[in-house]
């Protein structure tokens, strides 16, 4: 089968949504907004990206930037060194906006057309694994209209450039199994390691890849292919994290939020809710600041570690202690991110109804064949490229109810993507069964 044109249908149909999204929702303000203007329509983890880009071509460094914003704009450790972000996604928006000038000219773009390619790779994925065009079709269909994925691209969140990265990744780790050429194994290094330079969680995809391959117990050669992409990925992330050293003193491989976002998300605030209530935990917790207060101000205050490490590993001490002192209703809060996790959406976010009605039709579409084609596929002797596809949704998942779950659902697009493979096969199954049946039985035999 010529792979070629439905790859190239499937990057063009994920970039024409992406863009036709953003033009209806920004309309005029496409070609107006530059500069200052540009800068101040943003807000939260957008308006930090901007301003971290902004430091960096001003030659400030990897910092929040500080220049005056309007009132009630909620940014975190203005300037000062932003090391709460990993780098890869603040350098993407950098270049852009040293060639376009702050403004939607040029990011926004080329946060289409990465949509459009992962929509492609997601398709030959799809293909590569269950080897038929109908499948593939579906699955680069549903990674190019992603809700998520389409709203975000004209807006400056790493959703498009991680996911591109990400399934990138395991493509090329694919090829690199059914081929075993260095060349790829090359490759599969380089792309993992700059997935792990945008998201820390890109790091699940080495372990699934290991995991896959003790399933499967290959060859000495296999295992050297699989140590020199892992040597790769680190590779590439190490000049970053011996910056940092360099810099602070200290140990900060990508980005230091992790312990944030486990106290964040593990705390008697939100322990105090029901198990069956779903799971937020977007609100204050006084308690949990308080305590994070009264152990900064006891810690010494050693000048070149950024607020941002001494913040996180605070919340990272006290997080352990809630764990480890209350086990009971962390398996509670496990219990319900899991569950709240497989939901079209989140009933206590802030999504509005007709938002809330295209992720239940999206929700619809994948999750429930996915789910079902995930556990039908997998039988004792499971094909490995199935395998893998199903460890990394399964090591997402767990990441998501071990540390987080966030309501805007950005922690589940890489779960979404490959369920969508597993769905395909499933209505492909759905169908061919349909078929059999209403054949003759002659024809049958």
């Amino acid at each position: 089968m010529d792979r070629s044109r439905p790859f190239l249908i499937l990057v063009l149909l994920g970039c024409l949504f992406r863009l036709g999204y953003g033009a209806v929702r920004y309309r005029n303000q496409l070609f107006t907004s530059s500069g200052t203007c540009f800068i101040s329509r943003w807000d939260y983890d957008a308006l930090e990206h901007v301003l971290i880009a902004k430091a960096l071509l001003s030659g400030k460094g990897y910092v929040v930037d500080d220049s005056p914003l309007p009132e009630k704009r909620h940014i975190r450790y203005v300037g000062q060194p932003a090391l709460f972000k990993a780098p890869l996604y603040e350098f993407f928006l950098a270049g852009s906006f040293a060639i376009s000038g702050f403004s939607f000219r040029l990011f926004f773009p080329l946060q289409a057309l990465l949509g459009g390619l992962l929509s492609g790779l997601t398709g030959l994925i799809a293909l590569k694994v269950f080897g038929k065009p109908a499948i593939a079709w579906f699955a680069g269909l549903a990674a190019a209209i992603c809700p998520l994925l389409v709203n975000s691209a004209s807006q400056p969140y790493s959703e498009n450039l991680f996911s591109f990265l990400f399934v990138i990744s395991i493509w090329t780790f694919l090829v690199w199994s059914e081929t075993q050429r260095i060349r790829w194994a090359i490759f599969c290094g380089v792309m993992v390691g700059l997935c792990v330079l945008t998201r820390e969680n890109g790091v699940l995809l080495l372990a699934a890849m290991g995991a896959m391959l003790l399933i499967t117990k290959p060859d000495l050669k296999t295992w050297r292919g699989y140590i020199a992409i892992a040597g790769l990925s680190i590779a590439v992330v190490a000049p970053w994290t011996l910056a940092n050293y360099a810099r602070f003193g200290i140990i900060v491989p990508v980005a230091s939020i992790v312990g944030m976002d486990l106290a964040e998300g593990n705390n008697e605030c939100i322990a105090s809710e029901g198990v069956f209530v779903p799971y937020w935990a977007e609100g204050r917790c006084p308690p949990l600041d308080v305590r994070r207060r009264l152990l900064l101000s006891t810690q010494a205050q050693v000048s070149l570690i950024p607020r941002a490490v001494r913040d996180d590993r605070v919340s990272r001490e006290i997080a352990i202690g809630f764990i480890t002192a209350h086990p009971g209703a962390y398996a509670k809060l496990m219990f319900r991110r899991f569950w709240t996790t497989l939901l079209p959406f989140d009933p206590r976010g802030e999504q509005r109804w007709h938002e809330r009605t295209v992720l239940l039709l999206y929700w619809l579409l994948v999750f429930p064949a996915g789910i079902i084609g995930a556990v039908a596929s997998m039988k004792p002797k499971t094909e490995p490229k199935r395998a893998l596809l199903g460890l990394v949704i399964v090591l997402n998942l767990f990441s998501i109810v071990a540390v987080l779950y966030w309501s805007d659902l950005r922690f589940r697009i890489g779960i979404d993507l490959l369920l969508a493979c597993f769905a395909g096969w499933a209505y492909d199954q759905f169908c061919c069964s349909r078929s059999a049946k209403g054949k003759p039985q002659s024809a049958i035999d």
